[in-house]
């Protein structure tokens, strides 16, 4: 193989923590797919569903502002969820306008089982970092991901 001459002040795109960051994503994208395809569910309606969970009797504006999701695509994996008898949703007696959304039991019996999967392939994936460091990757990702 010929010897080729690199251009002035090219870099090595191996040491590119974009690409890692990629590499990494695209390895989890991977095995997120694989387990939620056996529950049929996607990750957006299980962190939806997880919601839900964690904050019974929501509606969708409360939601929306939990986990900064679109409020037309909120509006989409609702509807999913109803359909697959996950969720219930009934008028607020209070408010009318609003509706309350709560976890049905066939929904919280599958969300549990599949929590506890995501916790075993967030773990694999976690369990490779030293644990100092581990602490402050996390912390050091959420203070990325929060700030503007």
């Amino acid at each position: 193989m010929p010897v080729r001459k690199k251009p002035p002040n090219s870099e090595n795109p191996k040491g590119s923590v974009f690409l890692l960051f990629h590499q990494v994503q695209q390895k989890m994208d991977i095995e997120q797919k694989n387990l939620f395809l056996k529950y049929d569910i996607t990750p957006r309606q299980f962190i939806v569903l997880q919601t839900i969970d964690f904050q019974p009797g929501s509606n969708q504006n409360e939601i929306v502002k939990s986990i900064n999701i679109d409020r037309s695509t909120l509006s989409k994996i609702i509807q999913k969820l109803e359909t697959k008898n996950y969720i219930s949703s009934q008028h607020r007696k209070v408010d009318k306008r609003h509706k309350e959304i709560g976890i049905t039991s066939k929904g919280r019996n599958m969300l549990r089982r599949l929590q506890q999967n995501v916790k075993e392939l967030e773990n694999s994936f976690i369990r490779e970092i030293e644990l100092d460091t581990k602490k402050k990757f996390l912390s050091s990702l959420r203070t990325y991901v929060t700030n503007k």
